[in-house]
C-alpha cells in the first residue's frame, strides 16, 4: 500500500508540476491530492494544521507570481510604472494567449507580457532600449523564478510527503 501511495504522491507532483508551468493555479491540485488524503487517513497522517499550513503557503505563492515579476523588473531599474505594467502585461499575455493557444498559450502570454509591458513602460518614461530590455528581461526572470519557485515547494512538500509514509 506504501508503494501505491509513494506512486500517486510523485503522479500528483509531476501533474501539479506541468499545470504550474501551463499557468494554472497546479499548486492546488497538489492541495486538493494532500486533502483528500488528509481527509480519507482521518488527519492522522497530516492534521489539519499541518493541512492550513500547506493551504497558506501555496496561496501566498500564487499571489506572488505575478508580483515578482514587477519586482524583478523593479530589481533591473525599471520605473514603478515599468514595473506594475509587467504584472498587467503578464496577467493580459496569460489571459489572451491562453484563450488562444490553451496549451502553451498561457505560459508564452505570462512571459511575452511581463516583458513587453517592462518594455513598453520604459519607452514610454524616455529610457533607452537597451535599458529597456535590461528592464524587461528582469520582469522576465522574475516570472520564471515564480514557476521555479512554485515548482521546487511542490517537490519539497512531494518529498515530506513520502516521507510521512515511509
Amino acid at each position: 500500500m506504501d508503494v501505491l501511495l509513494i506512486i500517486l504522491i510523485i503522479i500528483f507532483t509531476v501533474l501539479s508540476s506541468v499545470i504550474i508551468w501551463l499557468n494554472l493555479p497546479g499548486t492546488f491540485v497538489m492541495l486538493l491530492f494532500i486533502f483528500i488524503w488528509a481527509w480519507s487517513t482521518g488527519f492522522t497522517v497530516i492534521s489539519a494544521t499541518e493541512l492550513s499550513i500547506i493551504f497558506v503557503i501555496l496561496l501566498f505563492l500564487e499571489f506572488i507570481e505575478y508580483g515578482l515579476s514587477g519586482l524583478a523588473a523593479k530589481y533591473s531599474g525599471a520605473e514603478d510604472r515599468s514595473a506594475f505594467l509587467a504584472i498587467v502585461g503578464g496577467l493580459l499575455g496569460t489571459i489572451v494567449l491562453g484563450s488562444l493557444f490553451f496549451v502553451v498559450g498561457a505560459i508564452l502570454g505570462l512571459f511575452l507580457g511581463s516583458y513587453l509591458g517592462a518594455y513598453w513602460g520604459e519607452n514610454q518614461a524616455g529610457k533607452t532600449s537597451a535599458e529597456a530590455r535590461k528592464a524587461a528581461l528582469g520582469a522576465l526572470m522574475g516570472s520564471i523564478t515564480a514557476k521555479v519557485l512554485k515548482t521546487a515547494v511542490t517537490v519539497v512538500i512531494a518529498v515530506w510527503m513520502i516521507g510521512e509514509v515511509v
